[in-house]
């Protein structure tokens, strides 16, 4: 039976009430204006689905957030990816306000990050690092598949972040440059930071390229009464407060054959430290009492946590390949994960390392006067993730993966009104384990283990009307889900005796989007299941038990004036699990997989040609898991508001941002989920930023 939301709309706090309000106020305005005419929508193509694909004729729900959101969102908080998904994508976790990403689903499952197609994710150990990967100011826009895909594989259970670099612009040379500070003003003493980056590109005859670069430097993070907030707000898996980070980009690309050929490279290197006199476990948070974790002086890192990551990439493409599209791709990836060291353990860190090459054609088909797509391709991933320690021992193996898998799939017209699509992935995963040590200090004898996985997907969208489009999808994943951490934390003595807690999972999906010249809805019902779900019990040991998890997401956006436009999503979801595998699902899902019913909404306004304005908000809920797993606490609901404005000075633009706008006292989610005496900690309170940025 399904589950309503813990808390009614008639107990929610002023602030929220005022964030339904105009998220209510976006679907009655968008319904009062719609007139019949016809209409020019400017038109979104999306590449996660592995061929571009405009956005009408999407059979997933996908999320694209483009380079003008990602400007505002990192004036108002330049922390991560995460933070700026969790504010504009539905069925995505709020922010962890930290450096992991731990506790931040896509509608309550793991998925896959990947930067211009290379894979950011440590699937096999997953040091939960993959949003905090690069810096913001090198994206050129995210693209979200919500809900597993079996088009990319290889750890897409609950969905795919497609992170697309920059590109260059147009001309001989453009030049953008920016400077900017930010401060805390409940604390503004060791709280400055401060960042700046330079962008020069240019696309001129058959040639184009883009180098950039930018560096950050914060200070000390303080919450809404002043105080500091521990360095390491989760305790040990690592925290923005007095860190400094680096992003370097290069790329160039070269069209030849009359632009039907083209050759692209791309390298990027991203590094972020955290130093701080504040780094001792966080000590005394009490949920119960009230009492949120206070920080320790002194260092006891053997060497800085961070997270450090490189990135090689090598395209080609063919318009025309005997009347086929050929997308192709090379690619290296080295990321370092680097947790602050918890007091009695070994400090640890994590390495990946990847090599991978990708195909996808594109061939049309016309059998008499019908005509149709064949997508086919084939993907390589060779991955080596190695556990380290940096003084004391750690149990988990050293791994080392190596798959290929094969997909074609068929996208065929339904006359004028509709569109199916229908395939099949097939994946062969061979991994290497090396010897480790179990929860119960024995050994571990590894081996070689092989997997085959026949994954299936099938979709449709009906063009109902010229405004709305109905859709519908199945889509299977399938996942090695932290093998490393199943092979310690479980009493197996053989690498063989956990082979079957990799995990498959079905996702089902259907929705219903409108749009027109001035507004657009989206309204999508989501399932999913899987045998070997992965929660934590009570002593942080992962276990593997059946579940299912299901929800809604709304989206609206509305435009009632030439100068205002109103937005706001809405995601509610719930999930079981059978406890003692018996086919009852008897108990929820903690909150570290599962948030709270999330409310977001925005207005914004161009006041004058030279200023424009954007007010915020995210709404967080109550929940009260029934559970026993380690996050599954009670969460008290919180609003958060934020102001962000431009001006246009003709000489270069002012950017002011307000994060946390009304000052509210909050502890992030999975912080209160957790309700441990280290990792008890608020967020930040009301924090201001300034930046001045120019291009010529």
């Amino acid at each position: 039976m399904t589950r309503l939301p813990d808390q009614p709309f008639s107990k929610l706090s002023p602030t929220a009430l005022a964030v339904a309000t105009v998220w209510v106020g976006v679907c009655s305005t968008a319904t009062a204006a719609e007139d019949d005419a016809d209409f020019e929508v400017d038109p979104v193509v999306v590449s996660a689905t592995r061929t571009e694909t405009p956005a009408s004729e999407l059979t997933r729900s996908v999320t694209v957030v483009d380079r003008a959101e990602i400007e505002k969102q990192s004036e108002i908080d330049r922390s991560s990816v995460g933070e700026i998904l969790s504010k504009t994508v539905p069925g995505f976790s709020p922010s962890t306000e930290s450096m992991s990403d731990f506790g931040q689903t896509l509608r309550g499952r793991n998925f896959l990050t990947l930067i211009d197609g290379v894979p950011q994710t440590m699937v096999l150990r997953n040091g939960r690092r993959s949003l905090n990967a690069i810096d913001a100011s090198a994206i050129e826009r995210i693209e979200v598949v919500r809900g597993g895909t079996a088009a990319y594989g290889f750890g897409a259970t609950g969905g795919l972040v497609n992170i697309i670099t920059r590109r260059p612009e147009p001309g001989e040379m453009n030049v953008h440059a920016e400077i900017g500070g930010g401060v805390s003003t409940t604390h503004p003493d060791d709280s400055f930071r401060w960042h700046t980056n330079q962008t020069l590109s240019g696309a001129e005859g058959n040639v184009d390229y883009l180098f950039g670069g930018s560096y950050a430097d914060r200070g000390g993070y303080f919450d809404a009464e002043g105080d500091r907030i521990p360095p390491d707000p989760l305790g040990a898996q690592g925290g923005l407060a007095d860190s400094h980070q680096y992003n370097l980009l290069g790329k160039t690309g070269v069209n030849f054959d009359g632009g039907r050929q083209r050759i692209e490279l791309t390298a990027n290197y991203f590094d972020m430290k955290q130093d701080s006199d504040w780094a001792g476990l966080a000590t005394g948070g009490n949920a119960e009492t009230g009492e949120k974790s206070e920080p320790t002086r002194g260092n006891i890192n053997v060497k800085d946590p961070g997270t450090e990551n490189t990135l090689l990439n090598a395209k080609y493409s063919n318009a025309d390949l005997m009347g086929s599209d050929l997308q192709t791709q090379v690619y290296y990836g080295n990321l370092l994960t680097r947790f602050a060291k918890f007091p009695g353990f070994a400090q640890r860190q994590y390495k990946s390392e990847k090599i991978g090459a990708r195909a996808t054609v594109d061939t049309p088909v016309n059998a008499g006067d019908y005509g149709f797509n064949v997508i086919w391709g084939a993907d390589y991933l060779h991955a080596d993730t190695r556990s380290e320690a940096l003084d004391g021992v750690i149990g988990t193996p050293d791994m080392e993966q190596s798959a290929v898998a094969g997909f074609g799939e068929l996208e065929l017209p339904v006359g004028n009104w509709g569109m199916v699509r229908a395939g099949v992935r097939q994946e062969f995963i061979s991994l290497e384990v090396g010897d480790g040590i179990n929860a119960n200090d024995e050994r571990v004898e590894g081996g070689t283990l092989n997997w085959s996985e026949t994954l299936y997907n099938v979709s449709a969208i009906a063009f109902v009307t010229q405004r709305t489009e109905l859709f519908a999808s199945f889509s299977q994943g399938f996942s090695l889900a932290d093998f490393g951490r199943a092979v310690s934390d479980g009493t197996a003595t053989d690498a063989e005796d956990v082979k079957s807690e990799a995990q498959k999972v079905d996702n089902y999906e259907i929705g219903v989007r409108r749009r027109s010249e001035l507004w657009e809805a989206s309204v999508a019902a989501f399932y999913s299941t899987s045998e070997k779900g992965s929660s934590f019990n009570q002593d942080l040991e992962l276990q593997k038990r059946p579940e299912k998890i299901y929800g809604v997401e709304m989206t609206g956006t509305v435009r009632p004036t030439q100068r205002t436009r109103l937005g706001g999503t809405a995601s509610w979801m719930e999930g079981r699990v059978d406890t003692d595998d018996d086919g009852d699902y008897d108990a929820d899902l903690s909150s570290d997989r599962i948030p709270p019913l999330k409310l977001t909404a925005f207005g914004e306004y161009q006041v004058y040609r030279w200023w424009q304005a954007r007010l915020q908000g995210l709404y967080s809920g109550h929940r009260d898991p029934d559970s026993e797993a380690f996050y599954g606490q009670e969460v008290e609901p919180y609003t958060l508001v934020d102001l962000y404005s431009a001006f246009d000075t003709g000489y270069g633009q002012v950017r002011v941002g307000v994060e946390n706008l009304l000052n509210e006292e909050y502890f992030p989610v999975i912080n209160q989920a957790a309700n441990t005496s280290y990792a008890y900690s608020m967020g930040p309170g009301r924090t201001v930023s300034l930046t001045y940025a120019v291009d010529w």
